[in-house]
């Protein structure tokens, strides 16, 4: 079924193996039990090392010397939480078989992709355990941080021209990858020298047997073009006319109609992320002991965020700066958009703003203290860029108002699709990075905008005025 591909029964695993990766068959015997910490083999163990574990996926990395050198293997193990999951399995193929058969079929298409070398399915009586081995390129990075390396601009041209000839192939085999972004492509250097542009993770991904049609291509690049502002408008483009083949016409009018989905798609996240954030779920969670509730996100633990709000004693400032956090204090006599009784709607709405991917700080978890019969205090916690201050203590805001006027109307740019700034805007609401000599500005007070559904014409035209105005007030 699969060229090139042997079969092989190890233990109770049916291995679906690359031929010239057989040289990996004994090591398979120990990888299923291994990754799923049901291995007898001694603690010291080191075949297998767990990447990254959570409720849905296991993920592992082994090391094999072959012909005199030293490879490296990805181990992908699917786990589900659910009975009614696990039996449904049972009846059709399984996630990680999907995978498999998706990339080896986009390859077969021409697409360039990184094949599984081996594919394991253990049998149990009513459910089916699964392993995919993927082997791992060496000195690779994803598109989203080589652009973020601090590349020439001759290789950023270069990449882009090939990253958009990528994405037209891609479209035009049929494949349908449901979290087009950045992260779903590698860049890496063959032996040859030749830089190299792949697509990866096929967990989501399905192949139809024509081309794409203008609306998926158009749907699928708009998803894409959420990471924009990390490209120029001429760099945006010019990855748009390797895109169409240099038809500079078609480009133009493919890039409105991308901008008007793209808007769309944003407004859909916010939605999505407004419930998801106060959810158990991949990327947030719960948290509740004796002294503290609430709810963070996952790549910032209680372990991290907590002992900062220890720190800030008996402090009656509503916002205190600790290292990279920025930390607004919720009481019962603070102003109404500080009161701790509505502090998770402002929980939830800044990861609305924060999934519309405009220039905010991250929102990293937010929590109520109550301890005893002492008055209930909440904590947003955000964080922040590195090198950032507010921008009411910007050492040159006065000296320097031409500059942070073009960084916040930037700002307002970014956001005028979505809302408007709150008409008592001050400069505490913001802060300033600088990068090299252009500073940056970022939005640290969540509740300081409001999405409409105003047009983006009208909304820019408030912004703009609301900023005008902040500048020429005396007291920033």
């Amino acid at each position: 079924m699969f060229k090139g591909y042997i079969s092989n029964t190890i233990g109770r695993v049916q291995w679906t193996i690359h031929a010239q990766s057989s040289f990996l068959i004994p090591y398979l015997e120990r990888i299923p039990d291994r990754i799923s910490g049901k291995s007898k083999e001694p603690a010291d163990d080191t075949l297998l090392t767990i990447v990254r574990k959570d409720r849905h996926k296991i993920l592992g990395e082994f090391e094999v010397v072959h012909a005199n050198e030293v490879q490296t293997y990805l181990v992908k193990m699917y786990k589900y939480s659910g009975l009614i999951q696990k039996l449904k399995q049972v009846f059709k193929n399984t996630r990680g078989f999907r995978e498999f058969n998706t990339t080896y079929v986009a390859a077969v298409k021409g697409v360039p992709v990184e094949v599984p070398v081996a594919y394991g399915e253990r049998k149990h009586l009513f459910t089916k355990g699964f392993y995919l081995i993927i082997r791992k390129i060496k000195h690779a990075c994803t598109v989203r941080e080589y652009f973020r390396s601090g590349v020439s601009p001759e290789e950023r041209r270069d990449v882009l021209k090939k990253f958009g000839k990528l994405a037209k192939n891609i479209h035009d085999s049929g494949v349908k990858q449901d979290d087009f972004s950045l992260d779903n492509f590698l860049v890496y250097d063959d032996e040859a020298g030749e830089r190299r542009l792949i697509l990866i993770d096929f967990e989501r991904v399905t192949i139809q047997t024509k081309c794409l049609s203008d609306r998926q291509r158009i749907w699928y690049l708009a998803k894409l073009n959420r990471a924009k502002k990390h490209f120029t408008n001429t760099e945006r483009l010019r990855f748009l006319l390797s895109y169409t083949g240099g038809d500079s016409d078609y480009c133009k009018k493919l890039a409105r109609q991308i901008e008007a989905v793209t808007v769309y798609i944003q407004k859909k996240d916010a939605k999505k992320f407004y419930k998801q954030c106060s959810q158990e779920n991949r990327k947030f969670s719960i948290f509740k002991n004796t002294q503290y509730s609430g709810y963070y996100r996952r790549d910032n633990s209680p372990e991290k965020l907590l002992p900062l709000l220890n720190t800030l004693g008996e402090s009656t400032q509503e916002v205190r700066y600790i290292n990279n956090f920025r930390i607004a204090h919720f009481t019962g006599h603070t102003s109404a958009g500080q009161n701790y009784r509505n502090i998770k709607q402002v929980w939830m709405h800044a990861n609305a703003l924060f999934a519309l991917r405009i220039d905010i700080l991250v929102p990293a978890g937010v929590f109520k203290r109550n301890p005893g019969r002492q008055r209930t205090e909440g904590f947003l916690v955000s964080q922040m860029p590195d090198n950032c201050i507010p921008l009411n203590q910007y050492a040159y805001l006065h000296s320097d108002k031409n500059s942070i006027l073009y960084a916040l109307l930037r700002l307002a740019e970014q956001v005028s699709p979505f809302g408007i700034f709150s008409k008592d805007l001050s400069a505490r609401d913001f802060l300033v990075q600088m990068k090299g000599n252009r500073p940056e500005c970022y939005l640290g007070n969540y509740t300081a905008f409001h999405m409409n559904h105003h047009s983006v014409q009208k909304n820019r035209t408030a912004n703009t005025r609301i900023i005008k105005q902040l500048l020429l007030a005396d007291d920033i």
